[in-house]
């Protein structure tokens, strides 16, 4: 094998302690693994420019203290039963290294100190549950033949002409006119493809509207409970928050009506809350414009899982019904086509189009042309809509699942929202257990199931939990509930 490894220029040890030192550091810090073999006593001899001798005698020290293993013939070896003590050297001397440098001060900017000291600014994993696959779908759900297909029809560049810079840093202006052209049929948002903005995702899209729009100290308002990621966005820029309380209609607006100035933002998930499920009726979408209108507030309509409902009239989207150039529409295809592709977007009101187009000329211009031209083929020849309308006809099944095993075997101890979309289900669970060890017979019983305390900005729900679904098979759904509800059972008499 090729290993590069380098010798102290100023070490007064002998040569041969030089390079055992170098290949030990090697094995302890995981460059070499356990199992590895070592290059011939020759061979490193030859790059090191020393005699084969001395690395031969580097090679036995190394035998005899159990890191590496000769065998004539076959050569040397990283030892593959190293001990739990050599293994965890490294560790040691790399947290002292690190408690030794906690004294040596870094100059942060106030951003920087916010991210690191502010205690409610959580990890940016918080939304992010294993228990529910991450919120995407599974491998199984994907269109992998014909997203393949769009990848290799897409990597047939027929001119020279294809492959100039772009530099449009709003995007693949074919993939912007097939965004825009999808979601006027499918969610009457209106608008050109000239204010469609592409990003790496819709967290970079936020940051950047925060950057933008917010200053330290204003005032921007959140749904309670409502999403972390928002949230966490809006505390690094140093922002102060508003809850908005929640209801069966959505965001209650009565809670805006007292402050016609001074809140600068809005951010909420009217078609399918989060994590409530509750749908933002006409009326208070009307009542949450018209507030808009009057206090020049801007507001973010977050779409994250439009495409998943299962029953109900559709309502359009807030930005279908804007008339004063008010709302900022964000969604991504996480929900739909993650781990294959990883893409968001902005729609933009006009007045914002300008700013937003500078600003990201400077921060993020440069997007993966490839995956861009493949989705704009899978947009435009109905891949993307086919696969929704399938997996959707899947997950209203394994929904339907969940809500008929959790009422047949905890009854009127499981309380469940009327939520007619989305990729999980909100439930209360009425047990005389503490939420914790309810959390953890889930995990026996492999039950997708989470808290919703992390979405709460205040007064966090007792024992009210999340159940994912969508990756979920119908079996596995029955026979986990059923031993879910003996866990519980057994515990509680």
């Amino acid at each position: 094998m090729s290993l590069v490894i380098s010798l102290p220029q100023d070490s007064n040890a002998p040569v041969y302690k030089q390079v055992s030192d170098a290949l030990r550091e090697a094995i302890l810090s995981g460059r070499l693994k356990p199992g590895d073999k070592l290059p011939s006593t020759r061979e490193l001899s030859d790059f090191l420019r020393i005699s084969r001798f001395t690395v031969m005698r580097s090679y036995e020290e190394l035998v005899s203290q159990g890191y590496i293993l000769s065998n004539s013939g076959s050569g040397s070896f990283v030892n593959p039963h190293l001990s739990l003590e050599l293994l965890t050297e490294q560790k040691i001397r790399d947290k002292r290294h690190e408690e030794d440098a906690d004294g040596e001060a870094v100059k942060l900017s106030d951003f920087g100190h916010r991210v690191i000291n502010s205690p409610d600014i959580e990890s940016a994993f918080v939304e992010l549950f294993a228990e529910l696959n991450y919120g995407a779908p599974t491998l199984g759900a994907l269109p992998l033949t014909s997203w393949r297909k769009a990848l290799n029809h897409s990597s047939r560049f027929e001119g020279d002409e294809e492959l100039i810079y772009e530099n449009d840093p709003f995007g693949y202006m074919p993939l912007r006119e097939a965004i825009a052209s999808y979601l006027a049929r499918s969610r009457s948002v209106k608008c050109s493809a000239d204010r469609v903005a592409i990003f790496s995702g819709a967290q970079s899209a936020l940051d950047l509207l925060g950057r933008l729009l917010l200053n330290r100290g204003d005032l921007v308002a959140l749904e309670n409970p409502g999403f972390p990621g928002a949230r966490r966005s809006m505390l690094m820029h140093g922002c102060a928050l508003l809850p908005l309380r929640v209801d069966q209609e959505g965001v209650v607006v009565d809670d805006l009506e007292n402050f016609t100035e001074g809140i600068k933002l809005v951010y909420i998930t009217p078609s399918h809350q989060c994590p409530t499920g509750s749908v933002m009726s006409i009326a208070r979408r009307m009542q949450l414009l018209n507030w808009a209108q009057r206090s020049g507030a801007f507001i973010i309509e977050d779409d994250y899982d439009c495409e998943y409902r299962y029953g109900g009239k559709p309502v359009p989207s807030l930005q279908g019904l804007d008339q004063s150039d008010s709302v900022i529409y964000i969604s991504s295809f996480w929900k739909v086509l993650y781990p294959v592709l990883r893409l968001g977007y902005l729609i933009l009101p006009k007045r914002l189009v300008p700013i937003i187009e500078r600003a990201k000329s400077l921060i993020e211009r440069d997007l993966p042309l490839l995956e861009q031209r493949a989705l704009t083929e899978f947009i435009n020849d109905g891949h993307l809509e086919r696969h929704i309308k399938r997996t959707r006809d899947n997950y209203r099944v394994r929904r339907a699942t969940l809500i008929h095993t959790l009422t047949k075997y905890l009854g009127k101890r499981v309380q469940l929202s009327d939520t007619k979309g989305g990729m999980d289900l909100l439930v209360r669970l009425d047990f005389d257990l503490e939420e914790e060890a309810i959390v953890q017979m889930a995990k026996i019983a492999r039950v997708s199931l989470v808290s919703t305390r992390q979405h709460y900005l205040e007064e966090p729900k007792e024992k009210e939990f999340l159940m994912g679904f969508a990756h979920l098979d119908v079996e596995h759904i029955e026979t986990a509930v059923q031993e879910f509800a003996e866990l519980v059972e057994a515990s509680t008499i």
